[in-house]
């Protein structure tokens, strides 16, 4: 009688019996099953060693991202910083120019009514009497022409073309004398 030979004795060229090929078969199977369960334990803990490695990845973009932008925040406010200060100086600047052309234009207008002052020694009313000779007379000692067409062109707008025409009431500035003349 020749031997039969099961499945596995087939493959493995040993005779079997049903029980032991269901036998095998069963811890074939729960080999299986194990290795698929620690192949599924092991994609599991791969996977969630990918997430945390994913998450750590983000965390750390994130603080990144975060101290950019504190240190863009903080260059900005220094920026900011120092425009306000060059803006401030410009102002301070720019207040003193004011201050200083301020000062020029009154010492200017003072000096203009010192010199103003000093150019007229005093004021005549015209009398019927006066020519401008006697004027010149009475305030410079000296009657001749370069003394009464000093007060004549002093007081050509209110006098006229003509100096000969002086009239009474009229109020003439008198100049000081230059110095050709003292």
């Amino acid at each position: 009688m020749a031997e039969e030979k099961g499945l596995f004795g087939k493959l493995f060229g040993k005779k079997e019996s049903a029980k032991e090929v269901e036998e095998a078969a069963r811890k074939a199977a729960e080999e299986a099953k194990l290795a698929a369960e620690a192949a599924a334990a092991k994609v599991k803990h791969e996977a969630e060693v990918a997430a945390e490695n994913a998450k750590r990845v983000a965390d750390a973009a994130r603080y990144k991202a975060e101290g950019e932008a504190r240190r863009l925040a903080a260059e900005a406010e220094a920026k900011a910083k120092e425009i306000a200060e060059e803006n401030a100086k410009r102002v301070e600047q720019a207040e003193r120019y004011k201050a200083e052309g301020e000062a020029r234009r009154l010492a200017a207008e003072a000096e203009a009514k010192a010199r103003e002052a000093a150019a007229w020694i005093g004021e005549h009313t015209v009398t019927s009497e006066d020519t401008l000779s006697h004027i010149a007379l009475k305030f410079y000692g000296h009657a001749t022409p370069p003394y009464y067409k000093l007060i004549y062109e002093a007081n050509k707008a209110i006098i006229g073309d003509n100096m000969n025409i002086i009239v009474p009431g009229q109020v003439l500035r008198i100049p000081a004398l230059p110095e050709e003349l003292k």
